[in-house]
């Protein structure tokens, strides 16, 4: 039995996904789970890149997260990051990845998901949770103008959430930033009411 919950973000390295991985970073460190990051060296033309190109632009991606994504409270060290770059065609290794290993959420990219749309059924069935970002989730939407927290659970708020496990909301609300965008969110309704 796994002590540590899973999560994985599947990209493409030739599209954008520095929102998408800096969102999933901060899933996992408030889940205090392991992040797997997922892509192949076979883009959808055929064509291959090399893996450094990869290695190099997680580091780019994660230069992002710092620069915008830094925060008091928290760290990015806390969360392990484990890179799967693998041959092949990236709808069916993701999807034989999943078989292979139990995957509590899988956070897909709207990004992602509009080239992968028609394997969005097999990748839910394949693993035990999903949450689909907000297609309005563009960079430096609004971050910058409010707390990361309250970022964070916007974004959560407006995402699309596949049988997600069970204790995958309690675990959330040990993070203590939870109450406060709670208060602030009810705080704004009443307010506009």
């Amino acid at each position: 039995m796994r002590l540590k919950k899973v999560l994985l973000y599947p990209f493409y390295i030739n599209s954008p996904y520095f929102e998408g991985y800096a969102w999933a970073v901060e899933l996992a460190m408030r889940m205090k789970a392991k992040l797997q990051l997922f892509t192949t060296t076979t883009l959808s033309s055929g064509e291959t890149i090399a893996q450094d190109s990869i290695y190099h632009s997680l580091l780019e991606a994660h230069g992002y997260y710092l620069e915008h994504y830094q925060h008091p409270g928290g760290t990015s060290s806390e969360v392990t990051r484990e890179a799967n770059i693998v041959r092949g065609e990236l709808r069916d290794e993701l999807i034989l990845h999943l078989k292979k290993n139990p995957i509590d959420i899988v956070v897909i990219d709207p990004i992602f998901l509009n080239s992968q749309f028609k394997a969005l059924r097999e990748i839910e069935k394949e693993s035990h949770g999903m949450i689909i970002l907000p297609k309005e989730q563009q960079p430096g939407e609004n971050k910058d103008s409010q707390p990361m927290a309250d970022y964070f659970y916007d974004t959560l708020r407006k995402s699309e959430l596949y049988k997600l496990p069970e204790n995958f909301f309690s675990t959330l609300g040990t993070d203590l930033s939870v109450f406060n965008y709670l208060r602030n969110f009810f705080q704004k309704n009443q307010s506009g009411a």
